[in-house]
C-alpha cells in the first residue's frame, strides 16, 4: 500500500472533520506496523490508525485535557478515568447493523477488495459511521462517555 494514495483517501474521506467540525490534522505518519492520523478541535481528538496485521481501520475518540490527548491507562479497573473510545462501541449501541470489519474478514468479490475504489469505499464507510454516529462527540459533548465507560470496563472486567 503506498502512503501517498492511502494518505489521500484518508485526508479526502475525513476531510468533513476540518470543513464541518473545525478540527486541524495534528498528525500524518508511517509506522512498521502501518498508518496513523491525528485530528484535533477544541475538545475533541480523533486517533485513526490502519493495522496491517489486523487490516482493520480504527478510529479512537478523545476528550481533550487541556488540549491533550491522554491515553487511557492499563490493566482498566473500576476506578480508571477513560478519556478515549473507540467508534467501533459507539456504532455498537447506535446501530450494530453499521459495523465494519476488518478487510481480511470480506470475501474477495466485496466492494472493498476492488483494486481500484475498494479501498477508498471502505475508509469512506468509517467516515460515514464517524459523522453518523458521534456527531455529538465530534461537537464536545461527551455524554454518550458515560456510556461507553461502563461498557468498556464492563468487557475489561470479563477478561480479567
Amino acid at each position: 500500500m503506498n502512503m501517498q494514495n492511502f494518505a489521500q483517501i484518508v485526508l479526502d474521506q475525513f476531510k468533513f472533520l476540518i470543513s464541518d467540525y473545525g478540527f486541524k490534522r495534528s498528525k500524518k505518519r508511517k509506522h512498521p506496523w502501518g498508518y496513523e492520523f491525528i485530528f484535533v478541535n477544541n475538545t475533541t481528538g480523533i486517533r485513526i490508525t490502519y493495522e496491517y496485521r489486523e487490516t482493520f481501520l480504527f478510529i479512537r475518540l478523545y476528550k481533550l485535557v487541556n488540549g491533550e490527548l491522554i491515553e487511557n491507562s492499563y490493566p482498566i479497573k473500576n476506578n480508571t478515568v477513560l478519556h478515549s473510545f473507540y467508534l467501533d462501541d459507539i456504532v455498537s449501541i447506535r446501530n450494530p447493523k453499521a459495523a465494519m470489519y476488518p478487510l481480511s474478514g470480506y470475501s474477495d468479490d466485496s466492494e472493498f477488495h476492488n483494486k481500484e475504489h475498494g479501498l477508498s469505499l471502505y475508509v469512506s464507510r468509517f467516515a460515514e459511521n464517524l459523522k453518523t454516529y458521534a456527531e455529538d462527540v465530534l461537537t464536545g459533548n461527551f455524554e454518550l462517555f458515560t456510556e461507553l465507560d461502563q461498557i468498556v470496563k464492563k468487557r475489561a472486567k470479563q477478561a480479567r
